[in-house]
């Protein structure tokens, strides 16, 4: 007996066949050394499995501050294996000079092209204002040893962990709160925005860290 041959080419029906998900690449590139990158590699360990063809984070913390901070992320781009989709680059206004400081966004998006995006995940006065915000809403200008001292009452207090600089385990912490996080960032942009605080080194206190977040959030576990 003849076998039948599919008649679903007949019917005007598509053969429905799995898509291939291209994976995106992202660098993050830190000022600093331990405090940041702690932070980052507890996002990059936070990724589903699912996930892990879909997305790929690698984390660099670097030591060096806003313009040379940006060229270390070329270079790497330059001469690493992979091809990144996304830079992020993390660092703080700290003392640094409002010109350095002020330059990285202009900078960021002259070398960002159709293959590559640099984004400028800054932080007035410092990257701890971004985990602070997920605690509370503040539009007091601060230092960056105040900062650090609100948080770690912050912490100490919502939490009952006693924070220290370079303290592991924030991200893990503080994950359920990051839509609260996210919208007191926005407020701040808003808040600033009606001040005419256009340049970042006059916001303070502001961040753009969470920005990452609306790219690979969707990732995430929690």
């Amino acid at each position: 007996m003849a076998t039948k041959k599919s008649k679903g080419w007949r019917s005007g029906k598509r053969e429905v066949r799995p898509r291939m998900v291209q994976m995106t690449r992202h660098l993050v590139v830190t000022e600093g050394k331990e405090t940041e990158p702690r932070y980052f590699e507890s996002v990059r360990a936070a990724l589903c499995a699912a996930n892990e063809r879909k997305v790929a984070v690698i984390v660099k913390g670097t030591g060096k501050h806003t313009l040379d901070l940006l060229d270390f992320a070329i270079e790497h781009c330059r001469y690493a294996p992979e091809t990144f989709d996304h830079v992020w680059l993390v660092y703080d206004k700290d003392d640094f000079p409002a010109s350095d400081f002020d330059a990285m966004e202009r900078k960021c998006t002259e070398f960002s092209d159709g293959s590559r995006t640099f984004h400028a995940l800054w932080s007035n006065p410092c990257f701890e204002l971004w985990p602070l915000l997920h605690f509370r809403y503040t539009t007091a200008p601060m230092s960056a040893a105040e900062c650090q001292r609100a948080l770690a009452q912050a912490m100490s207090k919502d939490l009952g962990i006693e924070y220290r600089k370079n303290l592991d385990g924030v991200y893990g912490a503080v994950y359920g709160r990051r839509g609260e996080a996210l919208q007191r960032a926005g407020r701040l942009i808003v808040h600033h925005r009606g001040l005419c605080n256009v340049k970042p080194s006059a916001q303070n206190p502001a961040t753009r860290v969470g920005e990452i977040f609306d790219v690979i959030g969707p990732y995430l576990v929690g």
